[in-house]
């Protein structure tokens, strides 16, 4: 029997911090416990960096000057195959235990718009990534089940694979691993 789930939470990666994720999985059950499918998830967040020029004020009315140094966006993308667990906790109740792990690409965009050194730039990494998530889910109908996960995200990509001026391979890394939580419906 095929199932979807949707859900929508928050993870916060070491190298971006924290930001919004909404995945979507799509897939097959195997046998009353099992599952196995496709986990897409979009993560965001976003840097502005203000200070304040100046304050002042007219009558009775204050206002500030504010400029923006840096302004700062990471996406990602994971794609990855997984394999779910579900388990009805007692025969009486609508509670269901969850648990899932998931592996496969992390594509990642970086916006970068640094106003102080006047550098505007998109950088993209790509590398592998995994994730483990538990939970619970509440039954709501014959077919359909609210949950709520905490997760693990780990992933490390690199881009711009060179050598240097003495010929040493070099790189540059972001490392968007992190824990998370999220809340959705199968």
């Amino acid at each position: 029997r095929p199932y979807a789930e949707f859900s929508i939470g928050s993870i916060n990666p070491k190298d971006t911090g924290i930001g919004n994720v909404f995945g979507i999985s799509t897939g097959r059950r195997l046998d009353d416990r099992l599952y196995w499918g496709i986990n897409v998830n979009y993560f965001k967040t976003s840097y502005l960096k203000i200070t304040t020029v100046a304050d002042s004020g007219v009558g009775g009315i204050n206002f500030s000057t504010k400029e923006v140094e840096l302004d700062f966006t990471t996406r990602i993308l994971s794609l990855h195959l997984l394999i779910s667990y579900e388990l009805k906790l007692g025969e009486d109740t609508p509670f269901y235990y969850r648990a899932s792990a998931g592996a496969g690409g992390e594509f990642i965009w970086n916006n970068e718009n640094n106003f102080l050194e006047d550098i505007d730039r998109t950088r993209f990494f790509n590398g592998f990534g995994w994730q483990l998530t538990t939970g619970l889910g509440l039954k709501i109908s014959r077919a359909g089940v609210i949950f709520a996960d905490i997760l693990y995200h780990n992933a490390t990509a690199r881009k711009n694979r060179e050598r240097n001026e003495r010929g040493l391979p070099t790189f540059q890394e972001i490392d968007v691993s992190g824990f998370g939580a999220r809340v959705g419906i199968n």
